[in-house]
C-alpha cells in the first residue's frame, strides 16, 4: 500500500545555537511543490500518478510537519487564495462562476478540508442583474468570508457598476451588496475611480472609490461585515500634492493576479489592514518616482516609509499591486524603466527591501521582507524565519528544512 502522507524524523541540530535543521521524511512520491500560507508556514505538494490527488503537508515552527490532508481537484487545477490573518485559505476550482457556481477546497488552520460548491446567482438576480453580465474584478479570503468583487458596465445609462459578493465560512451563505456606480465619463476623464477591495480587520470588510471633483479630493470607504452588512462609511481626503496616476497589478494569492488583465488607473491606492488604514502614492514632486506610504492619524495622513523607483521621471506608466503583511506593505511594481521588482516598506519605518520581481513572489509574499537566503523560499513566523531550498523539490529522498529564531 503506497504510503500518501509523511512521517517525520529530526535530524542532527544546529550549528548556531538560534538556527536548526530538520528532515521531513520522502512522501509516496517525490514533494512537487511549496506554497506559504502567511503566518502559518510552508504547505509542502505531492501527487500521486494517475491520479488528482494532491496530499498537502503544512511545515511551521516545530520540527516537524503540523497536519497532513488532501485534495482533488480536476485536472489537478485550483487557484490559491489566501491573506495575512485570514484562518482559511481556498483552493478555487473556478474563479468565475460556472452556471452560477463557485466550486472549491477550504482549508482551515487545523486542517480540516471541506469540498462544496455555492449558488451565487440567487443573491446576484436579487440586486437586479444576471451574472453573465459581470465582470470579475478580484477574489478574496478575510477572516470571516471568501469575497468576490464583480464589475457591471450599463452601456444604456453609461456607468459602472460595483457589486461584492460574500460568502461565510462557517456555513456557506452567500450575501451580496452594490457597492456603488461611477459614470463612465468621469473615469474616463478621472475625476472618479471604480471601487477597490482595500482590506480587512477581523469581521471588517473594505472597499473604497476616489472622488476629484473640485474640493473634495478622497476615498469614499465603505465598511461591511460578513454577511454584506453596512457598518460604517469614511470620507479619507486627499491631502496629497503632486503625484501622479498609475495602473493597478494583481499582487498576492488574489483573484486579480490570477485574472491578469486589470486596467483600473489610480491617483492612489487606500490598505485597511489591521485596524489602520494606509495610503500609497508616486510623488514626482523631486523630479523622481518616489514611492510614498502614508498611515491615517485621526484625520491626517503621516508619512511612515518611501522608496525611490526611478531617479527620474519614467516615460512609461507605473503599475502597482499591494500585498499587506503585519510586517510591511509589500508591493509588485511593474512598467516603468527598471523592470518588474517587488519593494517592501516596513510599517516601523525601516529601510526599504527590494527584490527583482518573478511569480514566486506571489505564493511566498514572506520573501518580499526577508533580504537574506534570497534563493530560498523563506517564511517568516512567530518566532524565526523558515528556510526551504526548492531544488530539493521533484527529487526522491527526504527533504530538509532549517528553522532561524529571531
Amino acid at each position: 500500500m503506497l504510503k500518501t502522507f509523511t512521517t517525520i524524523a529530526l535530524t542532527v541540530s544546529a550549528f548556531y545555537s538560534i538556527a536548526q535543521k530538520f528532515t521531513i521524511e520522502k512522501a509516496a512520491t517525490p514533494y512537487s511543490n511549496i506554497i506559504e500560507w502567511k503566518g502559518m508556514g510552508g504547505i509542502l505538494m505531492n501527487k500521486i500518478v494517475n491520479s488528482n490527488q494532491i496530499y498537502l503537508t503544512l511545515i511551521g515552527e516545530k520540527d516537524k510537519s503540523i497536519w497532513n490532508q488532501q485534495i482533488a481537484p480536476p485536472n489537478e487545477k485550483y487557484f490559491f487564495i489566501s491573506s495575512e490573518n485570514a484562518r482559511y485559505v481556498y483552493f478555487l476550482r473556478n474563479l468565475n462562476p460556472e452556471a452560477g457556481k463557485i466550486y472549491f477546497d477550504q482549508l482551515n488552520s487545523a486542517g480540516n478540508v471541506k469540498y462544496t460548491n455555492v449558488n451565487m446567482q440567487t443573491v446576484i438576480r436579487n440586486l437586479g442583474y444576471d451574472i453573465l453580465n459581470l465582470e470579475l474584478k478580484n477574489v478574496v479570503v478575510t477572516d470571516k468570508a471568501l469575497v468576490h468583487h464583480f464589475r457591471y458596465h450599463d452601456k444604456k445609462e453609461k456607468v459602472f457598476v460595483d457589486i461584492a459578493t460574500f460568502i461565510t465560512h462557517h456555513n456557506m451563505l452567500v450575501y451580496a451588496v452594490e457597492l456603488g456606480k461611477s459614470k463612465e465619463d468621469d473615469v474616463k476623464s478621472g475625476k472618479t475611480n471604480t471601487f477597490q477591495y482595500v482590506g480587512f480587520t477581523g469581521d471588517e470588510i473594505c472597499f473604497a472609490d476616489y472622488s476629484s471633483a473640485a474640493n473634495s479630493k478622497a476615498w469614499n470607504a465603505i465598511v461591511f461585515n460578513s454577511k454584506g452588512q453596512e457598518q460604517r462609511r469614511l470620507v479619507l481626503k486627499n491631502k496629497a500634492s503632486n503625484h501622479q496616476s498609475f495602473g493597478t497589478v494583481g499582487f498576492g494569492t488574489t483573484g486579480s493576479y490570477y485574472i491578469g488583465a486589470e486596467k483600473d488607473v489610480q491617483n492612489g491606492l487606500v490598505t485597511f489592514h489591521n485596524g489602520n488604514f494606509y495610503f500609497s502614492i508616486l510623488n514626482n514632486l523631486t523630479g523622481k518616482n518616489t514611492l510614498e506610504l502614508y498611515q491615517l492619524d485621526q484625520e491626517n495622513w503621516k508619512l511612515i516609509n518611501s522608496h525611490v523607483i526611478h531617479s527620474t521621471l519614467s516615460k512609461k506608466q507605473i503599475n502597482i499591486g499591494i500585498y499587506p503583511l503585519n510586517e510591511a506593505l509589500s508591493y509588485r511594481i511593474s512598467g516603468g524603466d527598471n523592470g518588474e521588482q517587488t519593494v517592501a516598506l516596513p510599517l516601523d519605518g525601516s529601510t526599504s527591501i527590494t527584490h527583482s520581481f518573478n511569480d514566486s513572489f506571489i505564493f511566498n509574499p514572506s520573501r518580499s521582507i526577508i533580504s537574506d537566503k534570497k534563493e530560498f523560499f523563506a517564511v517568516t513566523l512567530h518566532s524565526g524565519n523558515l528556510f526551504f531550498d526548492k531544488n530539493q523539490l521533484k527529487k526522491e529522498g527526504n527533504v530538509e528544512f532549517e528553522f532561524i529564531k529571531k
